[in-house]
């Protein structure tokens, strides 16, 4: 049991650098995870006066949400429609290293774009930040959107089969969480809707980190929410792609 353990994680890391050489390190991916959260504060912010530590954990969830998970959307489909996930199956490899694999190299990826993000604002400003509740909070962050990722591609064997329906989830999401406002301010309903959605805990989770009074119950909350988000939605996903493959 213990080899079959640690051959699994040696397969699932082989993945998560193999996706991450091909997919995830090009510069339009950067590009998107970088660009659009800016792009979608701004449409948010018009004729609005937000203050950067009210705003930086919104953006910083966003960036981790599309980079995590977006290049997912790519990576799987293509890979069932080419073969190669079936030629990954022959090496010998478990669907679940396979899926693990996939899942970190969108976490790592996510990571980045997190340190993408805080290093200028901490350099260029007088924004605060727990540096170690701030990276795993991003950690935790990252993995939950990187299965969020693999559970939206896993239905559809093809990118633009795939591509459209995430990226319009994903968008939802971040118009219907707490990203740029605190979730206390919404309505009735839109508490209930926001504190369904997995970006309202990464964004709680972050501003938590970047508070001079930290609340350590709802950060572990936030924490352990994301953890078993991102493994319920991981296992799914492998679920649906196993009977699809058979």
């Amino acid at each position: 049991m213990p080899y079959a353990w640690s051959r699994a994680l040696r397969v699932a890391c082989c993945i998560a650098s193999k996706d991450a050489r091909i997919y995830f390190l090009k510069g339009p991916n950067l590009t998107f995870g970088i660009l659009l959260p800016l792009v979608l504060y701004w449409a948010f912010a018009m004729d609005r006066s937000l203050d950067l530590p009210v705003v930086m954990p919104g953006l910083i969830a966003m960036a981790i949400l599309f980079g995590a998970g977006a290049i997912q959307g790519v990576s799987l489909p293509l890979e069932r429609r080419t073969g190669t996930l079936n030629a990954l199956l022959a090496a010998p490899s478990t669907l679940a290293a396979i899926m693990l694999g996939k899942a970190l190299a969108g976490m790592f990826f996510g990571m980045l774009l997190s340190l993408v993000y805080i290093a200028p604002i901490l350099l260029l400003t007088s924004v605060s930040m727990n540096i170690p509740m701030f990276l795993v909070s991003s950690l935790f962050a990252s993995f939950c959107f990187s299965c969020f990722g693999l559970f939206l591609a896993a239905p559809f064997q093809d990118v633009p089969q795939a591509m459209p329906p995430a990226t319009v989830v994903r968008i939802a999401m971040v118009f219907l969480s707490g990203t740029f406002v605190s979730v206390e301010t919404m309505s009735g309903m839109g508490r209930v809707v926001a504190r369904m959605m997995p970006l309202t805990y990464a964004v709680d989770a972050l501003r938590q980190a970047g508070s001079n009074a930290p609340s350590a119950w709802p950060y572990l909350m936030d924490l352990a929410i994301l953890a078993l988000l991102g493994a319920a939605l991981l296992a799914i996903a492998t679920t649906l792609l196993n009977r699809a493959c058979d």
